[in-house]
């Protein structure tokens, strides 16, 4: 295949959305609905909406060309559209229950919609939403040109990544202290402008709370989860409190290592080079490592992937069946990073992959999983532990897809568990990159082997690093929307004198993560990802232990741990927090 560079004219989800559509609009113009075509509307807006999602969320990889909200990628954006579906949906009545209940959620989807449409906040956020993202994107020119001005060239490369590189290959203190300081000051100078339209997404979004009668906004995106405020912030101000102490400890560490004195957490980077002792990390067969993740998803869940002819050559198509049925699809989008600037080498696709889609249902669960990779200098394509871990983690996304039948038409595809568990099956998947297995699977020499074990070091690492943050973001996202008046300024004031966070954390550095796209749909909701992390780093124990020939009964014991990323209906059990820190953190090193 020709190497997986995206250029200008290839949308990764174009083609899938393209698919979607027509069906979308078949199964619309008939006069009546059955079961089967109810059901598979709710599953076409499932995967419209993931395949959305999963172009917004890598739009840093995709580029401009690639809007993940243009008209032609949206199904039924009109209200006439609306209008007409939901006269059909109401004509029709389902004789099993489940497609009726699917017929219901449909219903109150495209009534909502239409209520969302009429407000006029709805557009007001919307815009207040895009000054904040560009009022982003002229910090990112300034700290550009703050770069440029200090010799650094950024040419395409993102100004965090060079500063970081700056800041990580800078051998004395006081230059990277120099860095850090101007980074800082120039960030602190532009967040208010950021921090003005978000305070005003928040007014808009009290009001609109009000007049629904609901107690806080947060309370009222509450009630799409198995929890309460009360139980939520519980868990919240825990999880922070432990970040607290775990950064308090790292900083002391990168201190006495690197010498910092006002900012440690800035100088991770050289931090970790001491670690590696500045050798270069191994990176990893691409082939070896989606053989891997296949071989996991058979272990675990009884699942085989098999390859599909794919619509792109940068792209590799596999379906998952179990017992014989196929369950679902899933593209592994291949991006050459960095891409070579010539593009004349070319290579088979991955194995001769039959056109069987012919064959197969109409509609299936259908995602996506972006793919980095580099060739290496014998011209093998490789994948660094970064990659690795991400593809796991995004896989985690795709089996909740797959796996979960009752599919529940939203804008986001977020909807298809309570929304505090929808991180919990992707950092369960992506703990796999930690197994003593994978270094056996990949049938890696001792210096490969040892530089793995180098690898998963850093990368705990980075997670007790950036922890803290995400714990305020959390914290921040979940306190100004229980509030009945102030901004964010405010809820990061109460949180610095409870939790002494000023010297580790400033509101500068974390208000940009409020523009997530789950902060944006699910107000008050960003803990999802503390509850991810530790329900995956709770749920992963049992496993450490298991390997390919573990016997029946061991998996089974382990596969319990799962049962609430797959059922919707099972409560959610507050996880523990100490096998968290303990997996990222044991005895103020990272354990291995």
């Amino acid at each position: 295949m020709t190497a997986g560079v995206f250029t200008d004219d290839i949308d990764p989800a174009g083609a899938a959305l393209a698919r979607t559509a027509a069906r979308f609009e078949q199964l619309a113009a008939r006069s009546r609905l059955e079961d089967a075509d109810v059901d598979e509307l709710a599953l076409l807006s499932a995967n419209a909406a993931h395949l959305l999602t999963y172009t917004e969320g890598n739009q840093r990889h995709f580029g401009p060309a690639h809007a993940p909200r243009s008209g032609r990628q949206r199904l039924l954006d009109g209200p006439e559209a609306d209008a007409a579906l939901l006269v059909l949906l109401e004509g029709s009545v389902c004789k099993e229950d489940t497609a009726e209940r699917t017929r219901g959620n449909l219903l109150n989807w495209l009534r909502e919609r239409a209520r969302v449409r009429q407000d006029p906040a709805t557009g007001q956020v919307a815009a207040l939403y895009r000054q904040a993202r560009d009022a982003l994107h002229h910090t990112d020119r300034a700290q550009a040109a703050l770069l440029e001005r200090l010799g650094l060239r950024t040419h395409q490369a993102a100004p965090a990544t060079v500063f970081y590189r700056a800041v990580s290959t800078a051998t004395k203190p006081s230059t990277r202290e120099k860095l850090v300081r101007a980074w800082e000051a120039q960030r602190a100078r532009h967040a208010g402008p950021v921090l003005e339209r978000l305070d005003a997404v928040v007014g808009l979004r009290r009001e609109q709370a009000r007049a629904e009668g609901a107690s806080s906004v947060a309370g009222r995106t509450l009630d799409r989860s198995g929890l309460d405020e009360a139980r939520a912030a519980a868990f919240i101000d825990a999880y922070v409190e432990r970040a607290v102490d775990s950064t308090g400890r790292l900083a002391t560490r990168i201190r006495a290592t690197t010498g910092a004195t006002d900012h440690p957490l800035a100088h991770f980077g050289a931090y970790a080079r001491t670690l590696t002792g500045g050798a270069a990390l191994p990176a990893f067969p691409l082939d070896g490592c989606l053989d891997y993740l296949a071989a996991i998803t058979r272990d675990v869940f009884g699942i085989t992937l098999s390859p599909l002819a794919a619509d792109r050559p940068d792209e590799h198509l596999v379906l998952g069946t179990a017992d014989g049925q196929a369950i679902g699809t899933a593209s592994f989008d291949l991006m050459e990073t960095p891409p070579r600037t010539t593009r004349g080498r070319s290579e088979a696709a991955r194995g001769d992959a039959p056109d069987r889609r012919a064959q197969l249902p109409a509609t299936l669960p259908e995602a996506r999983v972006l793919c980095r990779y580099q060739y290496d200098a014998r011209g093998n394509r490789v994948v660094s532990f970064e990659s690795l871990h991400s593809m796991l983690h995004e896989f985690g996304h795709v089996m909740n897809h797959w796996l979960l039948r009752r599919h529940t038409p939203s804008e986001t595809g977020l909807d298809y568990l309570p929304l505090e568990r929808i991180e919990d099956l992707s950092t369960w998947f992506e703990k796999w990159a930690y197994h003593p297995r994978l270094a056996g699977h990949l049938a890696l020499c001792a210096n490969d082997a040892a530089g793995l074990r180098i690898c998963a070091r850093i990368k705990r690492l980075e997670f007790l690093n950036a922890n803290l943050d995400r714990a305020v973001v959390a914290a921040l996202d979940f306190d100004v929307h229980r509030q009945d008046s102030g901004g964010l300024a405010d809820s990061f004031r109460r949180l610095d004198n409870r939790f002494r966070l000023s010297d580790l954390c400033r509101l500068e550095k974390v208000a940009g993560y409020l523009l997530s796209p789950l902060c944006r749909a699910y107000p008050g909701a960003n803990f999802t990802y503390l509850w991810g992390a530790a329900f995956g780093a709770e749920a992963f124990e049992p496993w450490l232990g298991t390997g390919q020939g573990a016997c029946a009964a061991t998996r089974a014991r382990a596969g319990h741990s799962l049962r609430s990323c797959l059922d919707p209906d099972a409560p959610s059990q507050t996880p523990k927090l100490d096998p968290l820190f303990l997996f990222y953190d044991a005895d103020g090193e990272p354990c291995l």
